[in-house]
């Protein structure tokens, strides 16, 4: 999520949260807020759009999926990119999709802990990991045996509690405890402990840059000199344990403590004290990282403080109910930067990563959020203005302009005029906005305070060419002047259009004015009038797949690219002086999803597309499809809102369902080969084997059985990757699989040495699959049995040729006796079958509640009414029952379900003898109305819905008034898919819901041919 440079401002525990120094907001937003005897930065981000984006945080493991559901307590990466979890019910590997446990009982060939509480973690030069214990001191993994080990010597430190550990510069450690200091030498792991400092607890050591040694207890802090002895340093004012200790880049040292906040220790030896409050009380502060975004982070129990150290301003991460994305959890253990960079946070419940400096990729929500009480807007429509300004338009609000603050950053959403609402298109002139909506056609000036009402008519799309503003709603498309704006004048052709609702417009450099319709594409020359009508079916494999064409684009080529509802993309070219479909690009081809929403022409050339299943790039010469993944930094799936537009600099900014991504085409894509690939667990025979390198799998007499889990340490796209795996020299083919099976799996392998070969697959950067990395090889050798020599074989041939021709003549006896039974037992079994097949199709297709029949019905009925709608024009109602959640929140599920059946006979009762009625799921009903064609058939039927319903309906011992929301569509074409209907009659039922509810609205966007 995006977080501003902010004073502490959330609530947690019923408490108000604010950083000393400025008054607590409520609400998680923030303001730039100079931090107590420091000075205040000036300086405001260089990129408005790249400081206002938000970070999005990913959860690996939550509650329950943490192993043993233990306290989380810190988090490492060792030499071989695994990331290792310490909790308070033991030690867990994570490799991207899966946990790996150690308890204080060995399994799956794995060590055994002395004790489950595993306090910190540590990764030397090595690679190797070291564990603190809560109360049996030290240990380290032996990575080539899976086992954990102590120091060989006898030392205080073996029954300590371990808290800090850092590495000593020469292979060795200093590790803080309950016992004091100790120095474990690298050659031998031989523990010492240090003499010279006060007896009692160290809860922080740190090496700093230049080498020296800092070690902080209770509440003081010693710096190590040459001579090996240890000086205190005077550290006015602190409270509490120090906690951790950090040099940043200018060579100071940051102190973390558990009642003072940060105390900073410059280079000159001066002292500033930066206190972090809660309600007058210090929180409690934890580890810090350079978190690689230029700023330190501290994991606190009020989320996460990052500091940059070149300004002095703190802003905090914390969680917020209004953004999905945001820090799972406020109460933090620890935070650690992995090689790749991306941060990894430990709360008490949750392990969480995020990447603290997303490049091409930027997701925006926060910066929607024009009142910081209520959740971030939802952008229906997106234009840039000529000053770089974005504008938005959201439903039932008015729109909304985003600009760069004077003072850095982005300024709040600054809401246009009242009267401008509901946008649904923007267009611009070099000096005035104007905007099409449901309450009508505006022009505005560039700042959004004056307007003007050109038209109190309902416009759905606007576009500027010059001095002529196209404008296009549910009657055609009509034409202004923009240079003198008035009341656009309809253009008499559009009464030729294939649909008079206008959902897209479009010129092409020969002057063609193009016009998606929900019923087709047209191309119209605005000079003579000319209409040539384009739909589904009319020009071959590469004609158009849907009627609904929702957004278009003309490429540098000047083709004309038409994205459709549930149809994919056709291109058309023109050659020869035509114009004819190119290319179809669909699902099949590589696109997300069939509907698209947005086409934008990149910076670089390249169309992007914004789909219902996500964002993708396509290469207009070898029409290549690279679909965007959550590797790539894209906050979101779903953009159906179909809205879109290009900033100044060339970036691309798309609305999702949730908040805004913005990409930079020109940005480098995400780089990953250094990943490394690793096996995961290995079981010969069904015993754990430890794969190191040099090291083979002997597989001895038994199942022969083989089996090898793997995984690339990419913890980003983990779920994305996919791999291809071989037995060499036995396979001739690869075998591929995705992140939920990386496994390879062998039965009764032949004797003998074999090497089996994983190599990860990444995606170019034009959308081809390649191998990534170095390949990961294990060599096996599988042993010989007396029986398998050849000696053996021949005399065993022998012998079983013998038997065989005598069990023969015995065989084809008792054959001639069971063939007999056999023909009586399947005559049996046949009718048997028949039976419970009959019983079984009833169950597949019948909602086991109310006795109507279920989704899966309701989708071949449908796709079989879809079939015929040409001749046989049918309807659709999707019923909701209104507020049925508070009929279970109140009476309980019991008296839901008997509603439910009852509503259920009710409607059953109301329908025609041959209409179709199902149960979709929860509260959601669907009725199929054969041979109904147009609104006064459809609403007839929602009369006669409405007064079965006006009697209360009698649940158990309850009588309720049950009210209903209905969503209408009437299908009278073929081509049409299941999806796009239905999803046409829920944007009816969500209309009919916004229009109070106990309502019915039949979509206007009729799915016909």
């Amino acid at each position: 999520m995006r977080w501003r440079w902010c004073s502490f401002a959330v609530v947690l525990a019923g408490a108000a949260f604010g950083l000393t120094g400025s008054a607590a907001r409520p609400t998680p937003a923030a303001i730039p807020v100079p931090i107590p005897g420091l000075a205040a930065a000036t300086t405001p981000h260089a990129d408005p759009w790249a400081g206002a984006a938000d970070l999005f945080f990913k959860v690996a493991a939550r509650d329950d999926a943490i192993p043993d559901a233990g306290l989380p307590r810190a988090v490492a990466q060792d030499g071989d990119g695994f990331i290792w979890l310490g909790t308070d019910g033991g030690l867990a590997r994570w490799d991207g999709t899966g946990f790996k446990t150690y308890s204080t009982e060995p399994a799956d060939g794995a060590g055994a802990l002395p004790e489950l509480m595993v306090n910190t973690l540590f990764t030397d030069r090595s690679g190797r990991l070291w564990l603190g214990m809560s109360a049996e001191g030290l240990l380290w993994r032996d990575p080539l045996t899976d086992s954990f080990h102590r120091p060989p010597n006898r030392t205080p430190l073996d029954r300590a509690h371990v808290v800090a550990i850092v590495d000593d510069d020469a292979g060795g450690l200093w590790v803080g405890s309950e016992a004091g200091l100790s120095h474990i030498r690298g050659s031998d792991h031989h523990a010492t402990l240090v003499t010279g400092l006060p007896p009692g607890r160290i809860g922080a050591v740190h090496r700093d840059r230049n080498g020296r040694l800092w070690v902080g207890d209770e509440s003081r802090l010693f710096r190590r000199d040459a001579t090996g002895g240890f000086v205190a340093v005077p550290v006015p004012g602190v409270v509490g344990v120090i906690t951790a200790l950090h040099a940043d880049d200018q060579g100071r040292l940051w102190i973390a403590t558990a009642g003072s906040g940060f105390h900073v220790i410059a280079a000159d030896g001066s002292i500033r004290h930066l206190p972090v409050t809660v309600d007058g009380h210090n929180v409690p502060l934890g580890a810090m990282i350079d978190a690689g975004n230029g700023e330190i982070w501290t994991a606190s129990r009020a989320g996460i403080v990052g500091i940059d150290p070149a300004t002095m301003r703190m802003r905090r991460l914390a969680h917020d109910p209004y953004l999905p994305a945001s820090l799972a959890e406020n109460g933090l253990n620890h935070v650690m930067r992995d090689r790749s960079g991306l941060v990894w946070i430990v709360g008490d419940a949750t392990l969480s990563y995020v990447d603290p400096a997303p490049r091409r990729v930027l997701g925006l929500v926060n910066a929607l959020r024009a009142d910081p009480r209520q959740q971030p807007d939802s952008a229906w429509s997106l234009g840039v203005a000529p000053d770089g300004a974005l504008w938005y338009g959201s439903a039932d609000i008015p729109g909304s302009r985003l600009a760069p603050a004077p003072a850095g950053g982005l300024a709040p959403p600054q809401r246009l005029p009242a009267a401008v609402r509901n946008v649904q298109s923007i267009a611009f002139a070099a000096d005035a906005a104007f905007t099409a909506g449901e309450s009508g056609l505006f022009r505005l000036s560039l700042d959004g305070r004056r307007v003007q009402r050109l038209s109190a008519q309902s416009w759905s799309r606007v576009l500027l060419r010059g001095d002529q503003l196209y404008v296009g709603n549910g009657l055609g498309v009509a034409l202004a002047d923009a240079r003198r704006p008035g009341p656009p004048r309809r253009l008499p052709w559009s009464d030729a259009l294939t649909d008079l609702r206008v959902r897209s417009l479009a010129f092409t450099p020969d002057g063609l004015l193009w016009v998606g319709t929900a019923r087709g594409l047209n191309r119209v020359d605005p000079a003579s009038g000319r209409v040539v009508g384009i739909r589904p079916g009319d020009a071959g494999a590469n004609a158009l797949r849907a009627n609904f064409v929702g957004t278009l684009l003309c490429d540098a080529d000047g083709r004309l690219w038409a994205g459709t509802i549930g149809g994919g993309i056709t291109i058309f070219g023109r050659s020869a002086g035509a114009w004819h479909a190119v290319a179809h690009l669909g699902r099949r081809q590589g696109l997300p999803h069939d509907t698209v929403d947005k086409l934008l022409l990149g910076s670089d050339g390249d169309v992007w597309v914004s789909t219902d299943g996500g964002i993708a790039r396509i290469d207009p010469a070898s029409l290549t499809i690279t679909p965007l993944h959550a590797a790539d930094g894209v906050p979101f799936t779903a953009y159906w809102t179909g809205a879109g537009a290009t900033l100044p600099d060339g970036r691309l900014v798309f609305a999702g369902f949730g908040g805004l991504t913005m990409i930079d085409p020109a940005a480098p894509s995400r780089e990953t080969a250094d990943a490394p690939l690793r096996f995961t667990a290995v079981r010969g025979n069904g015993k754990a084997f430890v794969p190191t390198p040099g090291r083979m799998l002997t597989i001895g007499a038994g199942e022969r059985s083989l089996t090898a889990d793997f995984a690339r340490l990419d913890y980003a796209a983990a779920r994305d990757q996919a791999y291809v795996y071989r037995l060499f020299p036995q396979e001739t083919n690869w075998t591929r699989v995705d992140a939920l099976h990386r496994s390879a799996r062998y039965t009764n392998l032949p004797p003998g040495r074999s090497t089996l070969v994983v190599r990860a697959l990444g995606t170019a950067d034009r959308g081809s699959l390649h191998v990534v990395g170095a390949p990961l090889t294990l060599e096996i050798d599988v042993e010989t049995l007396w029986y398998e020599t050849t000696l053996f074989r021949i005399v065993a041939a022998a012998v079983i040729v013998a038997t065989l021709l005598a069990l023969l003549n015995l065989r084809l006896r008792a054959a001639r006796k069971r063939e007999r039974q056999l023909e009586s037992l399947v005559e049996r079994r046949t009718a048997e079958l028949l039976v419970s097949q009959s019983e079984l199709e009833k169950l597949a297709y019948t909602d086991t509640l109310t006795g109507l029949g279920n989704r899966r019905l309701y989708g071949e009925m449908l796709g079989r009414h879809l079939g015929g709608a040409r001749h046989a024009p049918f309807g659709l109602l999707l019923i909701d029952l209104d507020r049925f959640k508070r009929v279970n929140d109140a009476l309980g599920h019991d008296v839901g379900d008997a509603l439910l059946i009852e509503v259920a006979d009710r409607l059953s009762a109301t329908i025609r003898q041959n209409d179709s009625i199902f149960r979709l799921g929860g509260d959601e009903f669907a009725i199929i109305l054969a041979g109904l064609d147009g609104e006064p058939a459809i609403d007839e039927m929602c009369r006669r819905l409405y007064a079965a319903f006006a009697a209360p309906v009698t649940a158990g011992i309850h009588r309720l008034q049950v009210a209903l929301s209905i969503g209408a569509v009437v299908a009278r074409a073929e081509g049409m898919s299941t999806e796009a209907v239905y999803k046409l009659a829920d944007l009816a039922l969500y209309d009919a819901k916004r229009a109070g509810r106990g309502t019915w609205r039949l979509s206007p966007l009729d799915p016909e041919g």
